[in-house]
């Protein structure tokens, strides 16, 4: 059966008092339905007796869909304890629109639903851009502090217009949940499309998702990393270079002593800062001020004389914000 639908003003009946259902997920008033391509969905209205006593699927298929429904279309159903269900499997192939049309003999007017039928894999259906960037397999760097725009872009022409969506992140090593916000909301459903992240000043890696109510279709991104505009980090001399200490909570065992503190500053792609001011902070000192060289690293000299844990810190402001590494030493006495 092929419903053919002609422009009319919208009016109150009794279809208000139906809900209509797709694999169990409610569809709100007014939304798109979305149906997966090459899976079955469970169509679903619920309806009393004084709205259908049996209602009657119709489809116009403007994109010309294979599509397969059982019951069939055209036929009349009967309820099951007030609910009607109908198993839609559109060809795995195709995307593309439908208009989901039921009839009831104690309903004047039908209750009609814009619908698509998309791919559960997103990707499939749409690109993600970074900052107006097609983001790439390798991911993107995110820098902390900064806001950055992500945008989803329809492969189909306007074929996901309209449909919520909302936007989640997974975090991966070195970052938590609350390290990234986003605007509109993380996992809040929008028709926009769009959405202004903004990261902590972190370093680590993580993940978008973007998905639609109830997941019928999603998308992750490849793995993208967080990471500092300047990365600062203390050194030690390793007998042929430089290594990189760890940082807290790990501690760096030093026996009593002077000693060189030594902290380098690099952009993220590891090309040295020259010229930065850095303020070493060792608990129980005076702070001190060093200028990095032209291998981007900066020292100062304390004598650590009293055995003890102490929090180190070195700092680098640019741009009024500042920069920051940490050490945690536990000073030991001469064995």
């Amino acid at each position: 059966m092929t419903a053919k639908l002609k422009a009319a003003t919208v009016i109150p009946s009794s279809w208000d008092q139906a809900t209509l259902l797709i694999n169990g997920n409610k569809v709100e008033r007014g939304a798109k339905v979305v149906l997966r391509r090459g899976q079955d969905n469970i169509v679903t209205v619920e309806a009393s007796p004084a709205i259908a006593k049996k209602l009657n699927l119709g489809l116009v298929n403007v994109d010309h869909l294979n599509i397969v429904a059982f019951p069939k279309v055209g036929e009349w159903v009967d309820p099951d304890s007030g609910k009607f269900k109908w198993t839609i499997t559109p060809d795995v192939l195709k995307s593309g629109r439908i208009t989901l049309v039921f009839f009831s003999r104690e309903v004047n007017v039908p209750w009609v639903h814009q619908s698509v039928v998309v791919s559960s894999n997103l990707a499939a259906e749409a690109t993600v851009y970074f900052d107006g960037i097609e983001m790439p397999e390798s991911g993107v760097n995110l820098f902390g502090g900064e806001t950055k725009k992500i945008t989803l872009v329809d492969k189909n022409g306007n074929l996901l217009d309209g449909i919520p969506l909302a936007l989640d992140w997974v975090p991966g090593q070195g970052l938590e949940y609350k390290d990234l916000v986003s605007e509109p909301p993380l996992r809040e459903f929008s028709t926009g499309h769009e959405w202004a992240i903004t990261g902590a000043e972190k370093e680590g890696t993580f993940r978008l998702k973007i998905f639609n109510e109830g997941e019928q279709t999603a998308l992750q991104t490849p793995t993208n990393r967080l990471v500092s505009a300047y990365r600062l980090r203390y050194l030690a001399w390793m007998g042929d270079g430089y290594g990189e200490l760890p940082q807290p909570p790990v501690e760096v065992g030093v026996v009593i002593g002077a000693y060189v503190m030594l902290v380098r500053v690099r952009r993220p792609d590891n090309s040295p800062v020259v010229g930065a001011p850095v303020t070493f902070n060792v608990q129980g000192f005076a702070s001190q001020t060093g200028t990095t060289n032209p291998n981007g690293i900066a020292s100062r000299s304390f004598a650590l004389f009293t055995a003890g844990k102490r929090d180190c810190s070195a700092v680098m402001t640019s741009d009024g914000r500042e920069y920051v590494t940490r050490l945690l030493l536990d000073v030991l006495p001469p064995s």
